[in-house]
């Protein structure tokens, strides 16, 4: 590969982690999970997508393709194959401090009930033994102080550290928010990977962006979103209705016997849709004053 090309794509996968790892980082996903997860992906991509016709990848070849040890590839092919897919939630650093915390006997009171925990190294029953067991060898106050900061402890009057969540994933997102969130990027991904592939099969496919190079006031912002609430939603049902009719279409061709349902079902080998999306960016400050806002708009709502 030219120098310049992977330069300039290492350069774009930076743009698509940084609002993938700051997702991780806000639900206690480390990064060695994140990394172990990356590995995995490697390895099933060497395998399924450049495996030469007929034959199977070798751990050698994908250890060679990949630059991952052939102890990386037995490794994945010994768990399972445990990757983003089958693993779909694993706890965190975060999270397995709080599951000892509320199993570990020596961290729970009568029912269960987790206790609220001594900072201090010291003792049977303190926060220092539940990082010493569960911590990863973290020091206890920078452990506590990422745990106030996601909202999964709070430091009482007394000065002990109280559970606030028994489950920190769980409590922020649904299992099937993530898997959209996947989805939706994996599809995106699919498609501007396949248009500047320059051996690519098939035409290059629809994606089109329209932006304000000079931004917009609040206002306007307001104005757009609401715009696009209505007829972005138009356009899609449209789709949606453009998509009804032909499988109505179908039907009645088999109705009349004019088609196989067997045939119709062989000759559906393309899954295709369309999805609509906005962005906005705004400058550091006006992010955090946004967000300000946004937190007390919810707050409203909620009451």
């Amino acid at each position: 590969m030219d120098e310049h090309v992977r330069v300039a794509l290492l350069a774009a996968f930076r743009h698509v982690y940084r609002p993938l790892v700051r997702l991780a980082l806000r639900n206690g996903i480390s990064f060695k999970e994140y990394t172990d997860d990356i590995k995995a992906v490697f390895i099933e991509s060497a395998r399924e997508d450049f495996a030469p016709p007929g034959q199977d990848m070798s751990r050698n070849r994908v250890a060679i393709l990949t630059g991952l040890t052939r102890y990386d590839v037995d490794f994945y092919d010994e768990s399972g194959g445990a990757g983003l897919g089958s693993r779909f939630i694993r706890a965190g650093l975060i999270s397995r401090m709080i599951e000892g915390w509320t199993s570990d006997g020596d961290f729970t009171g009568p029912y269960g009930i987790p206790l609220d925990l001594k900072p201090e190294v010291a003792g049977s029953g303190g926060f220092g033994l539940l990082a010493r067991r569960y911590g990863e060898g973290f020091d206890v106050d920078d452990l506590i102080s990422e745990m106030r900061r996601v909202g999964a402890v709070e430091v009482t009057r007394k000065g002990q550290v109280k559970l606030l969540s028994r489950s920190f994933i769980a409590a922020r997102f649904r299992p099937e928010s993530m898997d959209r969130v996947g989805r939706a990027l994996g599809n995106l991904a699919e498609t501007l990977v396949h248009n500047v592939d320059p051996v690519r099969v098939g035409p290059a496919k629809f994606e089109r962006q329209v932006y304000t190079p000079d931004g917009v006031d609040e206002e306007t912002l307001r104005e757009f979103r609401e715009f696009l609430k209505e007829d972005g939603q138009k356009f899609l049902e449209s789709i949606d209705n453009w998509f009804a009719e032909r499988e109505q279409e179908d039907d009645r061709k088999v109705e009349q016997r004019l088609l196989d349902p067997v045939v119709r079902e062989a000759r559906r080998i393309v899954k295709i849709g369309v999805g609509i999306f906005s962005f906005e960016h705004r400058s550091k400050d006006e992010t955090e004053a946004h967000i300000g806002e946004t937190k007390d708009e919810e707050m409203e709502a909620n009451e």
